[in-house]
């Protein structure tokens, strides 16, 4: 008897893993994507593998904060408010997800889901994908008195909830230092190490995943978009620009486009454009060893092979990727005053990016099977996880496209609760 035939639209970080999981599990899989391999929210971020740095958005006080921001001018994290009713039902159930209660839930479904990360992530690489990754832990820097509270107290929550991946050693001025020479001494007051988390350079994991898949002799069409999706006997027609794909599984892995697609079939998906941005820049002196994150400035570092990448902003509503003008020099400017040992180099090449990341209202993925559509499963709503969350996405997944097994570990992201 024939494997069945697997169709994942999305070939961003969680569709390629789906793939690859998929593949791996001896299942005929065709990859369709509408754009370039790995080219949307895939692309430009800090590819921060952070087991230690993982909860959900919506927090208590998060709405609040969003709202001072734009009141504010301030960058970190946005809200651009809009007279859109679906907006307005987003914002009104991420209000309600910024309670105690279901943020704790959130960090203890989110902790079981990246239970086995690290490990997937070892075995993509033992299996000769072929990808940049670093595991020097990250490193949270502050200037002030205060700028660790707020991690502090998350990374003790996440203990207190479950978190097994090891202490976080809590460093003075002199020791951060020491620990991360590309920061400024007489700027920085003190800082957290979190020795277990990794950064990979994610633009080589999805162009390093779809080469093992297509030589694995998995299709997969880019630039192909889904005009349209049906029903047939036994699973799923889709007419696309490159021609007609069937398949008896489909699995959406589109990120933010995955909301109208399933609007076709009379799906409403809640799912929100955050848009975040990045440069990647060559410097001068000792590049950082760590993944950075600056505390006051909410702005993450990434010292890849042959530049640094600089990435923030959580801006809430955004409908386009247009990169805002002055853009890599007002993040360059706000963490220039946290570094010493590195500058970005002043005339050197600067190559910005900004890209949609898709939001849930709860801040937790959307991964399992469409309830009332038989053989039809999501896996979108990553926001910033996208990257840590794909193996942990995939394989767990995987078993329940081929196999109807829906492991526990999936219970919280059921789309149903959206639905």
């Amino acid at each position: 008897m024939s494997e069945p035939r697997v169709a994942v639209v999305g070939a961003g970080v969680i569709g390629l893993a789906c793939a690859w999981e998929l593949r791996r599990r001896s299942a005929d899989v065709v990859v369709i994507e509408r754009a370039d391999v790995g080219g949307g929210a895939s692309r430009g971020n800090t590819g921060w593998v952070s087991p230690s740095l993982t909860y959900p958005l919506p927090a208590p006080g998060m709405l609040r904060e969003g709202v001072r921001q734009l009141l504010t001018g301030g960058d970190a994290f946005v809200l651009r408010a809009r007279l859109d009713p679906a907006f307005v039902r987003w914002l009104w159930s991420f209000r309600r997800s910024c309670s105690s209660a279901r943020f704790d839930s959130g960090i203890r479904a989110l902790l079981t889901l990246n239970r086995r990360t690290l490990e997937l992530f070892d075995s993509y690489r033992d299996a000769g994908i072929a990808f940049e990754m670093h595991a020097a832990g990250l490193v949270v820097a502050a200037r002030t008195a205060g700028g660790l509270d707020l991690y502090r107290r998350t990374f003790q929550r996440l203990h207190e909830l479950g978190y097994e991946g090891g202490s976080i050693d809590e460093l003075d001025a002199e020791a951060l230092a020491a620990l991360e020479p590309a920061l400024d001494r007489a700027q920085v007051m003190a800082g957290l190490h979190a020795r277990v988390d990794r950064f990979v350079r994610p633009e080589q994991l999805t162009a390093g995943l779809a080469e093992r898949l297509r030589a694995d002799g998995v299709e997969i069409r880019e630039r192909c978009e889904v005009r349209t999706l049906g029903r047939r006997a036994g699973g799923w027609a889709l007419e696309t620009t490159s021609g007609p794909v069937t398949a008896q599984r489909l699995v959406v892995a589109a990120g933010l486009p995955t909301a109208p697609l399933l609007r076709r079939l009379g799906v409403p998906i809640p799912l929100l454009g955050a848009r975040g941005y990045s440069v990647t820049i060559a410097g001068r002196g000792t590049p950082p060893r760590h993944a950075l994150y600056l505390a006051e400035a909410k702005l993450g570092l990434s010292p890849f092979d042959g530049g640094v990448r600089l990435a923030g902003v959580f801006e809430l509503g955004a409908s386009n990727e247009d990169i805002s003008p002055g853009l890599g020099e007002r993040l360059l400017g706000a963490a220039r005053p946290y570094l010493g040992g590195w500058q970005p180099d002043p005339d050197g090449p600067v190559e910005a990016w900004a890209g949609l990341r898709p939001a849930t209202p709860d801040g937790l993925p959307l991964i399992g099977a469409l309830s009332g559509l038989d053989h039809i499963y999501l896996a979108t709503g990553h926001g910033m996880l996208g990257i840590t969350l794909a193996p942990a996405t995939a394989s767990l997944l995987a078993p329940l496209v081929l196999e109807g097994q829906a492991a526990p570990e999936l219970t919280p992201f059921d789309p149903a609760r959206a639905l």
